[in-house]
């Protein structure tokens, strides 16, 4: 034992020295063998699409589509995604194809934990997960497709990892058209801010319940009303009634039962970095109220102000009624209206679905400082029928 242990020892020195000399270098393949292509052993990767079904949006005259991509690393070395497809398919037939990477992949990317609101690189440590926020935008023209096939192409370095491309169960579309509202709000110079897109703040709004993950917020518009000179205030921007939102009348945008209402808590002083009540999934939607439309859609008005509701869970109102008044309640900076449908009278709860608005008028506009103050100038106007308003449209509703 002790003249092989001597042996070994002497052998490992003539190698090290011949290694220092130059005399023999291991070879890149026997340093780490190439990672395996497109073997399943290998691309220790587990990836679904949430919701159970995408949903039509249609908004500045296009069709969209938003979903979400969950992707787990369940190897033992970190994998990056180099790259996204979604196709849209129609009876089989590709009808629609939108690839991502790069920056582009990067700003659709948020890891567990992650600030959803900048880019990241999609990079996987073992055990780490995150999500790809997908905007699928319909291609003009074409047929609109009926399912989404997803597929993310990944590299990996390392002992026991893989490189490829992971193609992801289909997704089925509902083919049915939004819902058909009336707007709940009245007058000019609504801004949707926050309204749809891929970098909303709402299209990020991820809440897990019940082992779930949600977004009932996913195509939601916050609504401020915007002065003369572009701002939402006129005065002091710590006092609510300073903005032109608070205290406006929200109606009810279609027939319709009452199932949810919450009333009295304080509003927030604006603009000031703090909430009157501590924030829960009691409190998040401030005074709120929640009726159901039919067939599965819930509408949900949220951040009203105290003691303005005018109704109480089991009333039947009709579209146009005034239900209550814009506020600052709840997880809100400034008095907006926040409002979203969904399908469960829930707002941690539920998924968010697209609506439509029966009509009200689009405007081009910009904020003129050239004359050395401020002013919100209309270049054009639009009608617009059977549209959501998308992300900082600027909208008027008429009386």
């Amino acid at each position: 034992m002790r003249v092989e242990t001597r042996s070994y020892r002497l052998w490992l020195v003539v190698i090290g020295v011949m290694i220092l000399a130059g005399f023999w270098r291991p070879s890149y393949a026997e340093q780490a063998p190439p990672a395996p292509e497109n073997d399943p052993l290998y691309m220790r990767v587990i990836a679904s699409t949430w919701p159970s079904e995408a949903a039509i949006l249609v908004g500045n005259g296009a069709k969209h589509s938003a979903y979400e991509l969950y992707v787990t690393n369940a190897g033992s070395a970190p994998l990056k995604i180099v790259e996204l497809t979604v196709q849209g398919k129609k009876n089989d037939e590709v009808v629609m194809t939108q690839t991502s990477a790069g920056k582009q992949l990067a700003a659709m990317f948020v890891p567990a934990p992650g600030d959803g609101t900048k880019p990241h690189d999609p990079i996987l440590q073992p055990g780490q997960a995150g999500v790809f926020f997908i905007f699928a935008n319909f291609a003009p023209g074409h047929a609109d497709p009926d399912s989404f096939d997803t597929a993310i192409r990944i590299e990996q370095h390392g002992p026991g990892s893989g490189s490829g491309t992971i193609q992801v169960a289909e997704l089925d579309i509902n083919p049915a058209a939004p819902i058909t509202i009336q707007s709940p709000l009245r007058g000019k110079n609504w801004s949707a801010a926050n309204g749809p897109s891929n970098t909303s703040p709402h299209r990020r709004a991820v809440l897990p319940a019940n082992g779930q993950p949600h977004i009932g917020q996913r195509y939601a518009i916050d609504w401020i009303q915007l002065g003369d000179d572009g701002n939402s205030f006129t005065g002091d921007k710590h006092k609510n009634s300073s903005y032109h939102a608070w205290d406006q009348e929200i109606h009810a945008v279609a027939d319709g039962k009452i199932v949810e209402v919450k009333d009295g808590l304080a509003e927030n002083v604006p603009n000031s970095g703090k909430i009157a009540v501590t924030i829960s999934s009691d409190t998040l939607a401030g005074n709120h109220i929640i009726q159901d439309l039919g067939d599965g859609h819930f509408a949900a008005y949220a951040h009203l102000r105290p003691g303005t509701l005018k109704v109480k869970v089991g009333d039947t109102v009709h579209a146009g009624d005034v239900i209550g008044r814009l506020g600052n309640t709840g997880n809100s900076s400034e008095p907006h209206l926040h409002f979203q449908v969904c399908d469960a009278p829930s707002f941690p709860d539920s998924e968010g679905l697209p609506f439509a608005i029966d009509k009200f008028t689009r405007d081009d506009f910009k904020i003129d400082k050239a004359k050395g103050h401020a002013a919100l100038v209309v270049k054009s106007s639009h009608p617009v029928t059977h549209e959501e308003p998308m992300y900082d449209e600027l909208d008027s509703f008429a009386p």
